[in-house]
């Protein structure tokens, strides 16, 4: 049994490598050129691509990662049923329950160790793809149409630009009373982080304390100002970014009651749940293609299984994905959009391992 194991795993692992690296290689080659334009202006040149699909690798794969679990579990009961082996593991008592069993450990586990490269690589990544603005992280990063609202010591702060990784422009500050009431506005062009804080430049202030209806006049301030915070250039990309390309821990940060982001509380709930529960997804997936893929005729290739398998992780994704954006936009529970496509594809697998053992 122990030998089977072995055998299942090793073949599977090498599978799952070489499925990712195909992803990457290709999706990474497609992503590279539809942004060459941008990535030559940007002055790198060739080195530029290549540090391009470098930066992207963690984002694509964290896109992916299940996806290429389920092609590598198909790809190798195919392998199995290409060469008669999925016949000799039946008739060695090792049915597909036992099948599941024996791939759960490397499934898991190659599950846990995407979810730890995620956690660890991306984050960066999307922090210096920020910094270069390339492609999608021009429209992702500070806008017009994405500002950046974020409470500070108790004044509201908004930035419709970035100019640089550590340059904001358009800025407005609203100081307000201890009753939350606002008591004057500040305009700046632009804020630039020289440690420990924000320099302001093209200063306007608005007093409006005790206007009561009175118009008042917006005064332009000459002298140098300074945004006092505990805001770095590094926090406010972590702020900008969205809630899937932070690292668990961020996520649990700005999930908590009070603490600023640029969505709300509850996306980022949702995020930091749907990547501790991959696992559990990679395991459900399993226990459906394990079912699916008993095919044991003398002139059975798997192909059509394989076919019929990958539309199912196709299915997967969808409907995760579109939970996934209701719960992300409050339409929907974070827990209810996690456990819908978990339970649903459970019962399913569920239904399906039976079956195949009454068989």
């Amino acid at each position: 049994m122990l030998k089977f194991g072995l055998y299942l795993s090793k073949t599977f692992l090498f599978t799952w490598l070489t499925v990712v690296f195909g992803f990457l290689a290709i999706m990474g080659l497609f992503d590279s050129l539809a942004n060459g334009a941008e990535i030559i202006a940007s002055g790198e040149g060739f080195k530029g691509t290549l540090k391009y699909i470098a930066l992207r690798a963690p984002v694509i794969f964290d896109r992916i990662f299940v996806f290429a679990i389920v092609v590598a579990i198909l790809l190798t009961f195919t392998k199995l049923i290409r060469q008669h082996e999925l016949v000799a593991l039946l008739g060695f008592g090792i049915s597909a329950s036992k099948q599941v069993l024996l791939l759960t450990p490397v499934v898991v586990g190659a599950a846990c160790v995407s979810i730890t490269f995620i956690d660890y690589a991306m984050a960066p990544a999307v922090r210096s793809l920020q910094a270069w603005g390339i492609g999608e992280y021009k429209v992702k990063n500070v806008t017009e149409d994405n500002p950046l609202w974020l409470e500070d010591t108790g004044r509201i702060v908004r930035a419709t630009d970035r100019l640089a990784y550590d340059m904001l422009g358009d800025m407005e500050i609203f100081f307000r009373s201890d009753a939350g009431e606002v008591e004057q506005i500040l305009w700046a062009q632009t804020a630039t982080y020289m440690s420990p804080n924000w320099q302001l430049d093209g200063v306007r202030t608005l007093t409006v304390e005790g206007a009561d209806g009175e118009a008042r006049q917006v005064l332009r301030d000459s002298n140098t100002r300074v945004w006092e915070t505990k805001q770095t250039p590094k926090s406010i990309a972590r702020l900008a970014a969205d809630p899937r390309d932070l690292s668990m821990s961020e996520m649990r940060t700005f999930r908590k009651p009070g603490n600023s982001g640029s969505k709300p509380r509850f996306a980022y709930s949702f995020w930091h749940a749907h990547r501790a529960t991959r696992p559990i997804a990679a395991l459900i997936l399993l226990i459906c293609c394990a079912a699916m893929m008993q095919r044991t005729g003398r002139e059975d290739s798997g192909d059509k299984t394989l076919i019929l398998g990958i539309t199912m992780g196709f299915l997967f994704l969808i409907i995760d994905g579109a939970m996934a954006t209701f719960a992300a936009s409050g339409g929907i529970s974070v827990p209810v959009a996690i456990a819908m496509p978990l339970i649903g594809f459970g019962l399913f697998g569920g239904f399906l391992l039976i079956r195949t053992e009454s068989l």
